[in-house]
């Protein structure tokens, strides 16, 4: 923690302009937005960030300091923009591969034209702020404001920064590393936490697999500890035996196969904050996926009912 460090710091380190930019912090937990944000292809949300309802939105300044949301207050640092025109969003040539293809054509909105500036380009993806209580006022434009937003970490390298649930392929070690030490990884934490999910158990030597669900309090990061401290069985407190009944008689038969095991994510299931109703859309589409690879009484599967 790096608490004596705040935002403006590192920006008058920057020597960038403090009364000609703004700071923005995008929230993508909604099902709308949800596939927005991409760490390995950017495209979309630098379309997404470009498209704004007002041509006042950024207050004519000419940086933008972009974060994203990285679990409660936390916000970490995408980039330093440079804002080289506007004009209307109904006038710009569309990004085919935009998922909100209306955002062009409502009324008002301008297109602002950005490039990714070399300011900080050093701390992308590792630098985290705390953004404070407000996070209503997603876009922040004053010194005062700037002040208050203190640095959490600046992390050595961005193998902390979670990928995306469509990217999560990791062997057991990986797994392991990451769930176990959630302190370190506080941004895959939270991103498993927030979600059920189904997903897929592999041995990557036998090509035998399982699929699984995760609707407990803490979502997929609870379902997936359950592995990454019991070898694999994914069993309870009491013994093995509390685990997935397949995967428990396959590592009896095979004990040393744990290590070979893939995780990865085959559908997220977004939340509509009635329990019941998660849970049951969560097992209805368990079910759906053990009859698409068919995992029940087949010789790759490892489902037993």
């Amino acid at each position: 923690m790096m608490s004596s460090l705040n935002l403006v710091d590192l920006i008058n380190l920057a020597e960038l302009p403090l009364d000609n930019l703004v700071v923005i912090r995008h929230s993508f937990n909604k099902k709308e937005t949800s596939g927005i944000w991409d760490k390995y292809d950017r495209s979309n949300f630098y379309e997404y960030q470009s498209i704004q309802p007002s041509v006042d939105f950024f207050k004519n300044r000419k940086y933008v300091l972009s974060f994203i949301a990285d679990g409660k207050t936390h916000s970490r640092f995408v980039g330093c923009f440079e804002i080289l025109g506007s004009y209307p969003a109904s006038n710009v040539e569309k990004l085919p591969s935009f998922p909100h293809q209306d955002f062009y054509d409502r009324p008002g909105h301008i297109y602002f034209k950005m490039q990714l500036s070399e300011y900080m380009k050093d701390i992308i993806d590792r630098l985290v702020i705390d953004w404070g209580a407000g996070t209503i006022g997603y876009v922040q434009y004053s010194l005062a404001a700037l002040q208050k937003k203190t640095v959490v970490s600046i992390y050595p390298d961005s193998k902390h920064v979670f990928p995306g649930y469509n990217r999560v392929v990791w062997d057991f070690k990986t797994m392991q590393d990451y769930l176990t030490h959630a302190d370190q990884y506080e941004e895959i934490a939270n991103a498993l936490k927030e979600i059920y999910a189904i997903y897929l158990v592999v041995d990557s030597q036998t090509g035998k697999y399982y699929v699984g669900s995760a609707y407990g309090k803490n979502g997929l990061l609870g379902r997936w500890l359950t592995y990454a401290t019991t070898n694999g069985t994914g069993g309870g407190l009491k013994t093995d035996e509390d685990g997935n009944k397949g995967i428990v008689e396959y590592l009896k038969e095979n004990p040393n196969a744990y290590p070979n095991f893939q995780y990865s994510i085959l559908e997220v299931i977004h939340k509509t904050g009635i329990n019941e109703k998660d849970i049951q859309a969560t097992l209805d589409a368990e079910k759906v996926w053990k009859q698409k690879l068919c995992t029940l009484k087949t010789a790759w599967g490892l489902n037993k009912n």
